[in-house]
């Protein structure tokens, strides 16, 4: 093809046709910007359409964390909700020792708790990921603000649980006769007496109560909230 143009160029020339020449060399270069425009935009549509390949790929295995998320939260709410009634009873100083001995459930209420430990595969994947092409609004801009706001919560909200747990074990563990026998679970008739009598036990159920009700139950449920939005607009992209 370049032989064949090179050729009309030089017959041109040698015809002396020189106005002839001049437009078709005008026409030639149009034709060869005709044709680099014609390449690029075939390789940006290549680019757009891998790019929407992998930015699919990727929302699917966020829908699968959501999923899971989703299905987690479902059980530490249910969990929550059906052990609320033995820390209701204790805080209103209802529970006899008859309550304690027929529920092994109620001696260990402040001594464990199930969290959420968010699924981040998707998330991590989505934040690396190049956003030049993704609008402001987009739905994936919406999932990074939005595991950057729970991880940020959940990130300060843990510990605390974790350290209210940990020093209740520690401190009966240091002060307390009856706990080897406890923790065992041989006799519980120290920690029966220390509960139903002693006002740093109710202190220590309050705290509990406060973190894991009061603050945590409602952070889980508007994680819930946002997951199951952002889920159902993921769901409809993906199919």
């Amino acid at each position: 093809m370049i032989k064949f143009f090179r050729n009309i160029r030089r017959n041109l020339l040698s015809e002396g046709k020189t106005g002839k020449y001049l437009k078709y060399a005008i026409g030639e270069i149009v034709l060869v910007v005709i044709g680099i425009l014609i390449a690029l935009s075939i390789n940006n549509w290549n680019e757009n359409r891998l790019q929407n390949q992998v930015l699919t790929n990727i929302n699917k295995i966020i829908v699968e964390d959501l999923r899971n998320d989703v299905a987690d939260i479902k059980l530490i709410l249910q969990s929550k909700r059906e052990r609320e009634g033995y820390f209701n009873k204790v805080l209103n100083g209802e529970m006899t020792k008859e309550d304690y001995e027929n529920c092994p459930e109620c001696k260990f209420l402040i001594l464990g708790s199930l969290d959420l430990s968010i699924e981040k595969r998707g998330y991590n994947l989505l934040n690396s990921f190049s956003t030049s092409k993704i609008s402001v609004d987009s739905l994936s801009i919406k999932i990074v603000q939005f595991y950057t706001k729970q991880l940020n919560e959940l990130t300060i909200d843990n510990p605390l649980r974790e350290n209210d747990i940990e020093n209740n074990i520690t401190h009966w563990k240091d002060n307390y006769t009856w706990y080897s026998d406890f923790i065992t679970q041989r006799n519980s008739d120290g920690f029966i007496e220390y509960a139903l009598n002693n006002p740093d036990y109710l202190n220590r159920v309050a705290n509990y109560y406060l973190l894991n009700y009061t603050i945590y139950t409602p952070l889980l449920e508007a994680f819930n909230t946002e997951a199951m939005s952002i889920l159902n607009a993921l769901e409809q992209e993906v199919e």
